[in-house]
């Protein structure tokens, strides 16, 4: 099978705005993915009293559409068709080992980074990767945001 471009990987990833917290696919092989998200004002809203932090759930949530749903999807394309995937739906798991290191403000753009890292992998639908969060360009360019272990599995929709 031919592995999928990042563009068709994020077409596949089902989560939407106002959930969606993957603008772009960086980079993505078999050893890791990197995707980026620019936070927005509306992803903050609640959080603080001046309504600029975001809120830690959703780096979780980021942290698994990058590395248990995205990177999940690209490794089963090199085993199964795209159609195929369609037919799957992912399922967060577990968080392990999750520490938050820095807060993250509404217009801050950061690149969540999973790798097997050692521990991880990935059989048939399931993946388990190690997630780190940094900041990416501006005065705090590269300050770790959060970091963990993420994992999923992928089953088929109900009819």
């Amino acid at each position: 099978m031919k592995a999928l471009t990042p563009e068709q990987v994020l077409a596949l990833v089902p989560q939407r705005r106002p959930m969606r917290f993957i603008d772009e696919i960086l980079e993505m092989d078999e050893e890791h993915i990197i995707g980026s998200y620019t936070w927005k004002p509306e992803d903050c809203a609640g959080c603080s009293p001046d309504g600029s932090v975001v809120p830690p759930f959703k780096l979780i949530e980021m942290s698994a559409q990058v590395g248990s749903v995205a990177w999940c999807i690209y490794h089963m394309s090199l085993r199964i068709p795209a159609s195929e995937i369609d037919q799957l739906v992912g399922y967060f798991t577990q968080i392990e080992d999750g520490v938050f290191a820095n807060p993250v403000f509404a217009g801050e753009t950061v690149a969540c980074q999973a790798s097997f890292d050692g521990e991880g992998y990935f059989r048939t639908t399931k993946i388990l990767s190690r997630v780190e969060i940094q900041i990416a360009g501006g005065p705090r360019d590269g300050l770790e945001v959060f970091s963990g272990l993420i994992s999923g599995v992928w089953l088929p929709k109900a009819t």
